[in-house]
């Protein structure tokens, strides 16, 4: 079965032999970075329980949006080109309410497909279709299709072996309804209702594109429920629980015999017991068809129903993940949410987001370390930013690198897009009060699929490294980086956190850097036992090499008095990073970085020739660095550059230096493939 977001990618690249797509208007400002992040839009928001709220063409990204006066909107985004158009589809029709924002599908005729509703203002859904396939500028004028109860949301699918639309909302009596288009959405009938029972559930929907469609379910609001999460999936007119045991017929009527109890438990929340209340965010479908889904849980609920004493709980969320083995489910806990985004919605966190076509990948937003559960602090005021997640495969530890960090917004509700040679994650950047009342900017970002060239096996890299509040949150990129390095490439890699106080500090089973041909070093001024440093010594003593991070260039140049027993290193910055260190530029300007020789060549190769930034702030070397050493890359910042990556020799070791390694510096692509280049060099 084909991946539900993935399929309207496939039937683009059949419809569009000999067409071409229309080319954008309206360009930004000039983007000096191609892998962002880009505004795209002023003015959006968005709700999580409407799909598709955004698609990839081809080269384009579409996504549509509520401003903070209540306009739904349609932007366009044309990837290469970094231009942006934007369409008004509702202005003064409907309030400021970002649960009115529209779903989008790409019909098979190419054109485009939005419905929308009020927030259960009435009972009206809308929708439209562009005139022309593949354009957002042009749309045949709103329709409606009136219901018998006010309505909410909007969730769109076309089912090829049907050859019919579907739209699933909320309606009567708060359960979901669905219409059906024989004409791909040019007019609509009422198809009936999918539950009856007294509870609001809330639910997320899947479809293969051919003849299923999952959905997830809770049995209400959390406010109201101390909620369940069940899994089922329609085909044929027919409802199914995860195994495919039948539940009944879909109902064709205002009546339904279905609820959400009827189908397979996937989460138990207790329904008797206020705790661990759960709430649905996003599923999709694997290469196989098999579903796998997000979910949040609140671990600090108020009491059921409050909502004058909201100060009570919702600081404790907690994002889940399950997959549908074929047999079973396996759901676990899988990263700290943080806390709630405002007082009398507890329930609502930042937001988890899956990729559509990689189950090992998923974005999400929180205020607090997603390991540690810490609180994220900008000034001292807690920040939500937006983290990728990713794994090596089904039942292995997931790791985290942020993409957005030290924000002086907060940045919430990703939204992942996918192809064959990239991905894109979109998030809002703001302010955002209550559902009704927020000033929200679009964000967006592209990750081109990663280089995953195999090299030697054999090859055994290990990371030093230390945590504290000025090492560039190095315990989370640096095992990230490592665990990617090893499914990308294939090398060994070991990282090794170092414990204790830094002027005692100790890196536990480091005599294991015996079997390693590469050290990297992402250290901050730490004195290690002479019998530690010794290890250090004699692995470059043997001539191998070693890579330092940004901090390396003061790793064990430790200022205050150390620990009797231990031991600073000072000259290893001279000796073998072949520089001094002289400060720092201001710690709040980015880096723009520029390439000391021409781009596509050797430690080069693979790298765009745009120049980039780095959101760190620029480390100072003054002409302190060896003149025998090979530059690779400058920065600039605040009037001041010097050299920010270059190769050396130290003894017989190679060594490679980059003062870059800012926490989003590790899910900019340009970084990446830097490093790896550098790793190969090092050891060739």
């Amino acid at each position: 079965m084909i991946a539900p977001r993935y399929w309207f990618y496939c039937v683009l690249t059949f419809v569009m032999a000999g067409a071409s797509l229309s080319s954008a208007q309206n360009p930004t400002a000039k983007q000096t970075d191609p892998y962002g992040p880009i505004l795209l839009s002023e003015d959006g928001s968005w709700c999580w329980f409407q799909d598709e709220r955004a698609l990839l063409i081809d080269d384009k990204v579409i996504f549509t949006g509520v401003t903070s006066a209540g306009h739904n909107t349609v932007t366009e985004w044309e990837l290469s080109t970094q231009q942006i158009t934007s369409h008004v589809l509702t202005e003064g029709t409907l309030p400021p309410d970002d649960h009115n924002v529209a779903a989008l599908m790409l019909r098979p005729d190419g054109k485009i497909l939005t419905a929308y509703a009020g927030h259960s203002i009435d009972s009206l859904v809308r929708y439209r279709s562009t005139t022309r396939p593949y354009d957002i500028r042009a749309w045949e004028e709103e329709s409606v299709v009136p219901t018998n109860g006010r309505v909410c949301y909007s969730n769109l699918y076309y089912l090829e072996d049907e050859d019919k639309t579907y739209n699933f909302f909320r309606g009567n009596e708060n359960n979901p309804h669905y219409l059906v288009s024989e004409d791909y959405g040019d007019s609509w009938v009422v198809g009936g209702r999918l539950f009856e029972f007294p509870g609001r559930s809330y639910l997320k929907y899947a479809s293969d594109g051919k003849s299923r469609i999952h959905f997830i379910t809770t049995d209400g609001h959390p406010r109201h429920f101390n909620n369940n999460i069940y899994h089922g999936y329609l085909e044929n007119g027919q409802a199914y629980r995860s195994d495919g045991t039948l539940v009944g017929p879909l109902s064709t009527t205002e009546n339904s015999s279905l609820k959400p109890s009827d189908f397979t438990l996937v989460y138990d929340g207790d329904l008797e017991t206020r705790t661990d209340v759960s709430w649905t965010s996003d599923i999709q479908l694997d290469d196989r068809g098999m579903p796998f889904f997000v979910f949040s849980v609140t671990k600090d609920p108020i009491t059921r129903g409050e909502t004058r004493n909201t100060a009570l709980g919702g600081f404790d969320h907690r994002y889940h993940y399950a997959e549908w083995n074929g047999r079973e489910w396996v759901a676990s806990e899988v990263a700290y949410a943080g806390s709630r985004l405002y007082p009398g919605e507890n329930e609502y966190t930042g937001l988890i987001s899956l990729h559509p076509t990689n189950k090992s990948v998923f974005y999400f937003s929180s205020d607090v370390h997603p390991v540690s559960g810490e609180p994220l602090l900008v000034n001292g005021s807690q920040r939500y930013e937006i983290f990728r997640a990713e794994r090596r495969e089904a039942g292995e530890p997931w790791y985290f690198s942020p993409v957005t960090f030290g924000s002086s917004e907060d940045n919430i509700r990703p939204i992942v897009l996918a192809d064959p040679d990239k991905e894109v994650v979109l998030w809002l950047s703001g302010r955002y009060t209550t559902y009704r009342d927020y000033r929200l900017k679009v964000y967006g970002k592209i990750l081109p699929n990663p280089d995953t060239r195999t090299s030697d096996q054999g090859k055994k890299i290990t990371f030093l490294i230390s945590k504290d509040p000025d090492n560039y949150e190095a315990d989370l990129t640096v095992p990230y980086f490592s665990m990617k390095l090893a499914k990308e490439n294939g090398y060994q890699t070991e990282v090794i956190l170092g414990q204790g106080e830094r002027t005692a500090f100790h890196l536990p089973d480091l005599e294991r850097i015996k079997n390693s041909d590469l050290l990297v070093l992402f250290l901050r001024r730490v004195a290690l036992s002479p019998e530690q440093l010794g290890l250090i010594k004699k692995h470059l003593q043997e001539g191998k090499p070693v890579l330092g991070i940004r901090t390396a260039n003061h790793a064990f140049s430790v200022r205050e008095e150390i620990a009797p027993g231990y031991e600073d290193w000072w000259d290893f910055v001279p000796e073998i990073l072949g520089h001094e260190n002289k400060g720092y530029g201001p710690a709040t300007v980015k880096t723009t970085v520029a390439y000391a020789k021409k781009p596509g060549k050797r430690l080069l190769e693979g790298l765009s020739p745009h120049p980039w930034k780095s959101d760190g702030n620029l480390y100072l070397i003054g002409d302190s660095l060896d003149p025998k050493a090979e530059v690779l890359l400058n920065g600039s910042s605040s009037g001041q550059s010097n050299a920010i990556a270059y190769t050396r020799k130290a003894g017989k070791s190679r060594v490679f230096y980059t003062s870059l390694g800012y926490p989003t510096d590790f899910t900019h692509p340009q970084f990446l493939q830097l490093l790896k280049n550098a790793i190969r060099w090092t050891l060739d």
